[in-house]
């Protein structure tokens, strides 16, 4: 079987995801998988990484000579901007279309029904995703009868992460977190949550792994915890970093995209008791025996002192999710779970491919995968200002995501779009 994965770079998770499932998928069957990209990568490790494991990765020129190749075309989603485009733009090709989400779909970058059923198959890297309120109970049903469960785990081996061992707290109680420091992932009141801690754990102190962000370390020197931070920077041996964390604390957004969380995978498979908020995709993730799921600062901070009361719950829990982890996250059954869905989505009769429904331009494609509520925001900001009157103050309300760099935000698609007014017209204002 041939299969063409299309997607808008092999940056980051996604770019785990992809390479590690191709790559493995030419170990594992007689197929052959090749990537192709819709953006120059930024950072070549996984390219580099399917080179080596001979995978071809090519660069969208236009021609579409691999999708006559291909059985099956896999469209790895998270809503990049270049992808919209591509979509709109996609050519008529035989090859039936599997969707493969890296977002959750629940929150922004959504998952409108009408997007999903375009594909012939859909792969949701969470079941999470299942349960998107915006679809009515008969298109969830339906949904869930066309769709795979596959992580965005890539070769992920948790056998061959080392566990820790020593359980005993020392000088500190070490609440631990690595990964994205912003607003647009971490929980809006996650300081209220940190100070819960420190008034019952004298020796709390929050150990911040990941490219510093402003706003967060301007809230805790504010919060009169600074001196409970350490803000290590990018880490590259995190699960070396880990095996140091007493509990890891992950605390995130209501409104996060994540899905397959590979970092609370890490987490749980170095041995480290977790505790989440009980929500979004994490409920799906952590189980029982390896940590608490609460819904309040209290609650966070009853479960840390517990652990940190009790060597034994430590390593209890720690014990629990590395064994959860290796029992049922393994990249080879993973990668058969791909393979099939893929085998079986190329057998059936495809459907006509054509993508006009989101829009015609990326003003459109932008305000097409968002929740009804960012955009009657945006549709009014871009109406007062088309009117001449204030527009700032919808902005100021939107979601923390939509003000990013990137991450599919209003910055991100119109940085790509530059002649598109209403795009432009609206980041200025964002920015001022």
């Amino acid at each position: 079987m041939n299969i063409l994965h299309i997607a808008a770079h092999l940056g980051g998770g996604v770019g785990k995801a992809i390479s590690g499932i191709a790559i493995q998928g030419q170990e594992m069957y007689p197929d052959q998988h090749r990537i192709l990209l819709l953006q120059q990568p930024e950072k070549c490790g996984y390219v580099q990484s399917c080179q080596t494991n001979s995978v071809q990765v090519h660069m969208w020129d236009g021609d579409a000579a691999l999708f006559r190749w291909a059985d099956i075309i896999v469209v790895s989603w998270w809503n990049h901007p270049v992808m919209a485009q591509f979509l709109h733009d996609f050519p008529s090709v035989p090859a039936p279309l599997l969707l493969w989400s890296h977002v959750n779909g629940c929150h922004y970058p959504m998952l409108p029904y009408s997007f999903v059923h375009a594909f012939d198959g859909i792969l949701f890297t969470s079941p999470y995703s299942q349960e998107n309120p915006t679809w009515t109970d008969a298109e969830r049903r339906q949904v869930k009868a066309r769709s795979e469960l596959v992580w965005g785990m890539g070769r992920f081996s948790p056998e061959q992460i080392t566990a820790k061992t020593d359980y005993q707290t020392y000088e500190h109680f070490t609440i631990g977190y690595a990964g994205t420091l912003n607003y647009g992932k971490l929980h809006p009141r996650f300081i209220d949550y940190c100070k819960a801690v420190r008034q019952r754990i004298p020796g709390a102190r929050f150990v911040m792994a990941g490219d510093r962000d402003e706003a967060l370390e301007r809230d805790v020197r504010r919060s009169g915890l600074e001196d409970r931070f350490i803000f290590p920077g990018y880490v590259s041996n995190v699960p070396a970093l880990m095996r140091s964390f007493d509990v890891f604390g992950y605390l995130l957004n209501p409104e996060h995209y994540g899905t397959t969380e590979n970092v609370l995978l890490e987490a749980m498979a170095c041995g480290v008791p977790v505790a989440a908020l009980c929500q979004n995709v994490e409920q799906y993730i952590i189980p029982p025996e390896a940590g608490y799921l609460v819904q309040t600062p209290e609650q966070y901070a009853q479960g840390l002192t517990a652990l940190w009361r009790s060597r034994e719950l430590r390593e209890r829990f720690g014990n629990g999710g590395r064994a959860h982890i290796l029992k049922y996250y393994c990249a080879a059954d993973n990668t058969a779970q791909f393979r099939e869905a893929c085998r079986r989505t190329a057998a059936a009769p495809g459907l006509r491919k054509d993508f006009a429904f989101l829009g015609a331009s990326p003003w459109e494609w932008f305000l097409f995968f968002l929740d009804e509520t960012n955009r009657q925001l945006m549709t009014q900001a871009q109406a007062n200002l088309n009117c001449g009157k204030p527009a700032a103050w919808q902005l100021q309300n939107c979601s923390p995501i939509l003000r990013e760099e990137r991450k599919s935000s209003l910055r991100h698609f119109a940085a790509l779009y530059p002649e598109d007014e209403n795009l432009v017209r609206l980041c200025n204002l964002l920015k001022g």
